[in-house]
């Protein structure tokens, strides 16, 4: 059946652009650290746990830099080409093993449960969720009402008549209306990890749980 999950995902980040002065804090953090290491009395070493402790900061602040850099692609990518963001080879490769969440409504079955989450901009008092096979035919339909904001779902891959769906790939179609019958703008979202990047004549597309996904339907991109 369709349920909601435990949370529901945050809204997407704004993407944060790496300066000069970031890349000259880590400059700095990098010099002080080999100083520290250079001038340590002999007899009285710098305690192991906190070098550790040091190294995994700057490690950190390493990842979330070229996190905020992939960020940065995505949105110049996407003002420069207007509907369609084209990355580059080097670049695109850098979103191998990033978590992201992106506007997608395809879900590709294998066998288990398949989590999406449903994005509305007001309160819907009625909603219709459908999981549609490939030929367009609903296997699965929920009724019931959304909340204004993130709506997490998960289809258990059951259809209407309690069979388990054919392994395959699936659409998420939502319909949506508030308590005086106006349409509420609904979209679904999808999260996962870029395990594959494949190259097309019209750029990138990021492979989430066997599903391309295109640079310019990501909303947000984690480590």
């Amino acid at each position: 059946m369709l349920t909601p999950t435990a949370a529901a995902s945050g809204q997407a980040a704004q993407p944060a652009r790496t300066t000069q002065s970031d890349l000259g804090k880590k400059d700095i953090f990098l010099k002080l650290l080999m100083a520290q290491m250079k001038n340590q009395d002999p007899l009285k070493p710098q305690d192991p746990t906190q070098m550790s402790s040091q190294l995994a900061q700057f490690n950190m602040v390493e990842q979330q830099t070229s996190t905020n850099k992939l960020l940065q692609q995505i949105v110049d990518a996407g003002s420069n080409s207007g509907s369609s963001a084209t990355i580059g080879t080097s670049n695109a490769a850098g979103y191998l093993g990033h978590t992201v969440t992106a506007n997608q409504n395809q879900v590709n079955f294998d066998g288990t449960a398949q989590k999406f989450n449903v994005v509305t901009t007001a309160a819907a008092s009625d909603s219709i969720i459908s999981i549609v096979d490939q030929s367009g035919n609903p296997v699965r339909t929920m009724a019931g009402s959304l909340a204004a904001g993130n709506n997490p779902l998960i289809w258990d891959g059951k259809t209407d008549s309690g069979a388990t769906a054919p392994k395959g790939a699936y659409s998420v179609n939502v319909s949506a209306v508030d308590i005086n019958g106006a349409k509420v703008n609904a979209t679904v979202q999808r999260t996962g990890i870029v395990n594959a990047v494949r190259f097309t004549p019209g750029g990138a597309d990021f492979m989430v749980g066997g599903v391309a996904t295109s640079a310019t339907a990501i909303t947000e991109i984690r480590l």
